[in-house]
């Protein structure tokens, strides 16, 4: 049991060491942040109104008598 515990112990210091010397490595294509493009104005078209609705006088009705 005690060696089981120390090899678990031993695994989880290899990862962190593993995982630590990765991340401080050099970093490739560090290029610095493009400038912000400058805000453009774009102009929206006039909305035209909805075509009237279709019913042809057709009202029905609305209760559901014939």
């Amino acid at each position: 049991m005690k060696f089981l515990k120390k090899s678990i112990l031993a695994f989880v210091a290899l990862c962190v060491l593993a995982a630590g010397a990765t991340a401080v490595g050099p970093q490739k294509d560090q290029k610095p942040p493009p400038p912000p493009k400058e805000k453009q104005e774009v102009p929206k078209p006039d909305k035209t109104p909805p075509p009237p609705p279709r019913d042809n006088g057709n009202k029905g009705d609305k209760k559901g008598n014939h």
